[in-house]
């Protein structure tokens, strides 16, 4: 049960951590450091990726500018966007749900089978 590095869950994770942090060091969202390109993910799914983090309730403070060509949709500037405190809980219960796979995980690879 690999998680592809595309997946959504994976693509999420990365931006809600990355403002996550911004959070905490009071630093503001940069565009250099958030986006498509830097998370190795097509510019569609990253509109995509942020519009679901948007509805979720996860983020605030994108801004989507739909157009008739999906691929040419844009955003407001990741100067706005901001996690939320859901954002924040999705990322916690996400870490320690990696973190128990991970253990099962070791523990299957040195438990006899039964």
């Amino acid at each position: 049960m690999s998680m592809k590095s595309n997946s959504y869950a994976r693509v999420a994770c990365k931006i809600l951590k990355y403002l996550n942090d911004c959070y905490e060091n009071g630093l503001e969202p940069s565009i250099d450091s958030l986006n498509a390109n830097m998370l190795g993910i097509s510019d569609r799914q990253f509109y995509q990726t942020m519009k679901m983090l948007s509805d979720d309730g996860y983020v605030r403070g994108v801004e989507f500018m739909d157009v008739t060509q999906p691929e040419n949709s844009v955003l407001n500037h990741p100067r706005n966007w901001h996690i939320t405190s859901q954002g924040i809980q999705y990322l916690e219960e996400n870490s320690l749900m990696q973190k128990a796979y991970k253990v099962a995980k070791e523990a299957r690879d040195w438990l006899p089978l039964i």
